[in-house]
C-alpha cells in the first residue's frame, strides 16, 4: 500500500474507478453526535494535497457517515446534482465487504464504492451503536472534490431511511466483529469487478434502498 492514506486502488473499468482507502485521520468529535466535516466548499479536502485518484470513498467514523466523490473537472451539472439533485442509495453485500451505491439526479447513472471496516484507519473508523429507535435515521455527509486540484466543490448532508439505516449499521457491526482475511477481501472485490463490472449490475443484489431525506 502506498500514498498518504495507504490507498488500495481497484480498477473496475475505464469509467468507474473504485478506491478502498484508509481515510485521513481527523480530530475525533467530543461526543457521540455526528458533526459536520472539518472541510468546506472552496477549501482543499486535505491541506497540502491537490490531486486524487478518480473514484469515491465511504467511511463511518467520529464524524459519522461520509461519502466523498473525486471527479476530474466536474461540470456545472454534476456539481448541481450533488448539491441539490435527488439522492438515492443502495447496499449490496458481497462476503466480507459491501458496496454502497449512489446516484444524484434523475438522469445520472449509478456508481458505487466498496467498504471494509477492517481497511479503514483505526483512528478514523467507528462501530455504529445499536439504533435507539426503529425510526432512527443516519445522516450521510456527501462531498464532491475536483480530483485535479483537491478543492471541495459541493457538500450536503442527507438523512437515510430507518430501514436503510438499520441495514447499514448492522452490516458495519457484522464486519467489525468478524475475522478479517485480507486475501478474501481482495479476491471478493476482484470477483465483483470481473462478474459484475458496472454498479448497475451489482444493484441486482441490493438488500436495502433509500432516497435521501425521505
Amino acid at each position: 500500500m502506498t500514498g498518504l492514506f495507504g490507498e488500495v486502488e481497484v480498477q473496475m473499468n475505464t469509467r468507474n474507478r473504485m478506491v478502498l482507502a484508509y481515510l485521513g485521520t481527523r480530530e475525533p468529535a467530543m461526543d457521540d453526535t455526528p458533526s459536520a466535516p472539518c472541510y468546506r466548499v472552496g477549501e482543499l479536502y486535505i491541506a497540502g494535497r491537490t490531486t486524487w485518484p478518480e473514484g469515491s470513498q465511504y467511511g463511518y467514523g467520529p464524524h459519522g457517515h461520509e461519502l466523498t466523490i473525486f471527479t476530474p473537472d466536474p461540470s456545472d451539472e454534476v456539481v448541481a446534482a450533488v448539491r441539490r439533485g435527488e439522492a438515492r442509495f443502495a447496499i449490496s453485500v458481497s462476503g466480507p465487504i459491501f458496496f454502497l451505491a449512489y446516484r444524484f439526479g434523475a438522469e445520472a447513472g449509478w456508481r458505487d464504492v466498496p467498504y471494509s471496516w477492517h481497511l479503514q484507519h483505526r483512528e478514523a473508523r467507528a462501530t455504529p451503536p445499536l439504533d435507539p429507535s426503529p425510526e432512527s435515521r443516519a445522516l450521510l455527509w456527501i462531498s464532491l472534490v475536483d480530483s485535479t486540484d483537491g478543492l471541495v466543490l459541493a457538500q450536503r448532508g442527507v438523512t437515510l431511511s430507518p430501514a436503510f439505516t438499520r441495514t447499514l449499521h448492522r452490516t458495519i457491526r457484522d464486519q467489525a466483529s468478524s475475522h478479517f482475511d485480507p486475501l478474501e477481501c481482495t479476491l471478493t472485490v476482484a470477483e465483483a469487478s470481473r462478474e459484475r463490472p458496472e454498479a448497475a449490475d451489482r444493484l441486482r443484489r441490493a438488500t436495502a434502498w433509500s432516497k435521501g431525506n425521505s
